[in-house]
């Protein structure tokens, strides 16, 4: 399919401190880890072709995507490219080992990699699992390495134990990473922006992934208890799930889903109203969705699942769709984003 796009200049930002200036959309490369659904390598070769002909230059992996099958496949495609033409993040904090594939449990993943997971949060499980990373990807350089998944969203009230599992281990080996100029960046990459603030106070990092909680539908919470201290610590911030795992891309419909689970009663009231507002202005809700998490300059990208080449081309389109002012102005009226919210 022929990128429209392919000609345009996609904006950029600084990723905090660091000499990293990443694309306003990113690659996450959950997609291409057979998440909900097996891909063939063809497709996940296409969207990775048209995400990097439309200059998108920061993409997302982690050993978690497929049982290391998305780094696997990333890396396939990376090897093709100019190092110097992308930035490229991975996550620790689970180290893989051989194991039948009857016995490995695949959770989400319609397939992957015949590893079994292990959950590992201590310096040498994390240089591990960076090391194996390495070996899955077989390029040259990684650029930003992440804590993964120290949150409730993933340990509920475990969560404590982990975090200081996490800060006494996991921690020091990204640290040393850092120091030894293996990689540029360090961070965490969670669910919950209370979590970022918490490791933002006692490390020092350099950027944080958080998903799903600065979109149109959840965005208070990052607001009050995590911003105000990534701009005090100049951290710079990438977001994920804009779409809350989709339900600002597809609707509420039957196999919609609300951060990975059923959509609460309150979410519905809330995306109609925010449906018909679009709907008043004839603007697709994932350009408002998208526009709206951008707007706050202390983002510096946006990574966005992608399974297939013409989903890039639809979402730089939503990005650089014209919205009109009245439309914000409307979503504050209506209580849906805060009027404290930047907006384009």
């Amino acid at each position: 399919m022929q990128n429209e796009h392919m000609n345009s200049k996609m904006k950029k930002r600084q990723l905090g401190s660091t000499d990293i200036n990443l694309s306003a959309i990113g690659f996450g490369g959950a997609p291409i880890g057979n998440l909900f659904e097996q891909l063939d390598e063809s497709t996940c070769y296409e969207v990775l072709e048209n995400s990097f002909k439309s200059k998108i230059n920061i993409y997302d992996t982690s050993p978690f995507y497929g049982n290391g099958l998305s780094e696997h496949r990333l890396g396939n495609f990376l090897k093709t490219v100019d190092e110097d033409s992308y930035f490229l993040s991975t996550k620790v904090g689970r180290y893989l080992t051989p194991e039948k594939k009857e016995n490995i449990e695949r959770g989400a993943w319609a397939g992957g990699l015949n590893f079994k997971l292990n959950l590992d949060y201590s310096y040498d499980g994390v240089m591990r699992s960076f090391e194996q990373s390495f070996h899955r990807l077989a390029v040259s350089k990684v650029d930003i390495c992440l804590i993964h998944d120290v949150d409730r969203f993933t340990f509920g009230n475990e969560v404590d134990h982990y975090f200081k599992i996490a800060m006494a281990g996991a921690y020091k080996a990204i640290i040393k990473l850092r120091e030894e100029k293996v990689i540029k960046a360090i961070g965490v990459g969670v669910n919950e922006s209370d979590m970022c603030a918490r490791f933002a106070k006692e490390g020092d990092f350099d950027c944080m992934v958080l998903a799903g909680r600065y979109s149109l539908l959840d965005h208070k919470s990052a607001l009050d208890d995590f911003f105000p201290i990534a701009e005090k610590n100049n951290i710079g911030i990438i977001l994920a799930g804009v779409f809350n795992s989709g339900v600002l891309a597809k609707g509420v419909g039957e196999n919609a889903t609300y951060n990975y689970d059923k959509i609460p009663e309150h979410i519905k009231i809330k995306y109609n109203k925010i449906l018909k507002i679009c709907d008043k202005y004839d603007v697709p809700i994932p350009a408002a969705a998208l526009q709206f998490s951008y707007a706050n300059t202390l983002i510096s990208s946006m990574i966005l699942g992608m399974d297939r080449s013409e989903q890039v081309n639809q979402n730089i389109h939503n990005f650089e769709y014209q919205i009109p002012s009245d439309l914000w102005k409307d979503l504050i009226k209506e209580n849906i984003i805060d009027e404290s919210c930047p907006t384009n």
